[in-house]
């Protein structure tokens, strides 16, 4: 690779937190309306195949994202060795808080016990863990701070409508944390460090919105009442549109950033400095759909246990994706779906016991809504 890693900055830390409400395809099916049978078949063996998506997490009604947030958090900061009270700042990565003021980032804080730690919320969509982290390897690496945590949480659940099963079908729940510390020499034996994150951006309406956006998720909006009928109150919801365009942009931009994040600024990586990374190189992208993930796996030409899959059970848990992804591979390491070859219906999801080892290369490319996205590397020192 031609990138140069900063040896000062290091992943200290990772943890996850998924609500325990498990909701497979055939409990979607009963949720979802204006599904075409006649046209695409079974619902579940449809997702399946569409998506890769078996089952997905989602909160319960008190539940939101600082509450995941904090969960996945202390389990980052238990793997890292750090105490909350030690911590510079918090950076919480989320479209879907349950408040604009103080806002999540300021309920996590307090939770953890980081009652004097600074912190805010970053709203990126999908790209939001990946910003978050290219921000901590700023402030770490000009010695300004020495730990710093960065939470993806996401509670998209309440934001879905069920009345459009394209979208419906791909989103979930869930939290992701990382812990990235100042390091001078080897942790574990390792000597870590991490590479100077790319990030990027193209503007495009036609992806991803978030009806009342301007709105914290689970807010309601008053309509005005017509034609003699009472006032309704319309439901924050998210949509999806951009169809084919949305997984080939996906795909496309993503393998871009893993090249330019390894210092690759045009064209493809050459294939003598390829074959070098095949074997070191572990990708965890952002899990949006299964087929991207599967594009990104050819475009790239990296073995399948390489790149690092967790849609099968989580689905698109946007910002936390990452992170959450990290954790998996840290902890259990992949997952493999047993898929019937006519169909694509999903008969069983395996662990494969393919974790990230110390002294992999990491790279996590992202994309969002935006569009947003970028990547960052580290060499693993857990």
């Amino acid at each position: 690779m031609k990138a140069a890693l900063n040896r000062s900055v290091a992943v200290l830390g990772t943890g996850r937190c998924l609500p325990e409400r498990v909701i497979t395809n055939a409990v979607l099916r009963d949720l979802c309306t204006n599904y075409d049978e006649d046209a695409s078949g079974d619902f579940a063996t449809w997702v399946d195949r569409v998506t890769h998506i078996h089952e997905r997490r989602y909160v319960n009604d008190e539940q939101t994202s600082a509450h995941i947030g904090v969960e996945a958090a202390q389990k980052a900061l238990d793997m890292a060795g750090v105490k909350p009270t030690d911590l510079d700042l918090i950076i919480f990565c989320s479209f879907t808080p349950a408040a604009c003021v103080p806002g999540d980032h300021v309920l996590v804080a307090d939770m953890l016990g980081a009652k004097t730690t600074p912190s805010f919320t970053l709203t990126a969509a999908c790209a939001g863990s990946i910003q978050g982290m290219s921000m901590a390897f700023g402030m770490i690496a000009s010695g300004l701070m020495k730990r710093i945590l960065v939470v993806g949480a996401e509670t998209i659940s309440p934001t879905l409508d069920f009345a459009d099963p394209l979208t419906a079908i791909l989103f979930a729940d869930g939290a992701g944390a990382v812990v990235l510390g100042a390091v001078d020499g080897a942790v574990n034996g390792t000597e870590g460090g991490m590479l100077p994150p790319y990030l990027g951006f193209e503007f495009n309406w036609d992806n991803i919105t978030m009806n009342n956006a301007n709105l914290p998720f689970r807010s309601k909006v008053a309509v005005p009442a017509q034609n003699g009928c009472p006032p309704a109150i319309e439901k924050t919801y998210l949509k999806m549109v951009g169809g084919r365009s949305v997984l080939r942009n996906a795909v496309n931009t993503m393998a871009g950033a893993v090249r330019r994040v390894l210092g690759y600024e045009n064209g493809s990586i050459p294939e003598a400095d390829m074959n070098a990374l095949r074997d070191r190189m572990r990708v965890i992208p952002h899990q949006a759909n299964g087929r991207i993930v599967d594009g990104l796996t050819k475009k790239l030409g990296i073995a399948p246990e390489r790149m690092t899959k967790t849609v099968h059970l989580y689905g698109n848990v946007s910002a936390a994706s990452n992170l959450l992804a990290l954790d998996f591979a840290i902890r259990e390491g992949n997952l493999v779906a047993d898929a019937d070859p006519e169909t694509g219906k999903i008969n069983q999801v395996r662990t494969i016991d393919e974790k990230a080892q110390r002294g992999d290369l990491i790279i996590m490319p992202s994309i969002g809504a935006g569009y947003l996205f970028g990547a960052v590397g580290f060499v693993n020192v857990i």
